[in-house]
């Protein structure tokens, strides 16, 4: 199984980009996946978490993931010093910066700024579903658009779809780039997994972030 741990703010889209892998990896890569949100104090620009669970089974524990092969910052403020400890041996951290941080299991990535340069302004979630296809096996990039397309209106698509090639071009153009294992063989027909939003709610303020 991988698991993937998203660290935002509310507003940034945490959930939509949790949701998207998620549809990514059932619809088009024919995975069962797992996506939800958990939330502090309901404002905007507080701190919350989602969750991404993609495996070749069907998932039963619904839980908080715990140590993840994939934890993503999209906003650097919130690091602590203890990030580590939700790391899953072998697993990396995305982490939505400019400044360089000398650790093999960082990948730092400006994603406020390609988001900016598609959209005029810096919404980092869908930055980060083009990193991952660079940077795991569980998704392809032609699945990551699928779930876009699956999980965003029609208006939004185009342009985070430019996003997530923008953002697999520039980690795929590095040297050395780190690789975390994710579901070994991946599943046959595309469209036959199983995609499940825990509830089955899509939350307004975080359904409508991505632009």
């Amino acid at each position: 199984m991988l698991e993937v741990i998203w660290h935002a703010r509310g507003g940034q889209g945490a959930f939509t980009a949790a949701r998207c892998l998620g549809a990514a990896a059932a619809l088009a890569a024919g995975a069962c996946a797992l996506a939800f949100p958990t939330f502090g104090p309901e404002r905007r620009g507080a701190p919350m978490r989602a969750f991404t669970k993609i495996s070749d089974a069907p998932i039963g524990d619904r839980s908080a993931v715990v140590r993840a092969g994939l934890v993503v910052y999209l906003d650097e403020t919130l690091l602590s010093g203890t990030w580590d400890a939700e790391l899953a041996p072998g697993g990396l951290m995305l982490l939505n910066t400019r400044t360089p941080v000398d650790d093999p299991r960082v990948v730092c990535i400006d994603a406020d700024g390609i988001s900016a340069a598609v959209l005029g302004r810096p919404i980092p979630n869908t930055v980060f579903l083009g990193a991952i296809p660079a940077l795991c096996d569980a998704v392809s990039l032609e699945d990551v658009h699928e779930g876009i397309r699956a999980t965003m209106p029609e208006r939004l698509q185009a342009k985070n779809i430019a996003i997530v090639d923008a953002a697999f071009e520039k980690l795929t153009s590095r040297e050395g780039l780190p690789h975390v294992g994710g579901l070994g063989e991946r599943a046959g027909d595309s469209g036959t997994g199983l995609f499940d939003l825990a509830a089955a709610v899509l939350l307004e303020g975080e359904g409508g972030e991505a632009r």
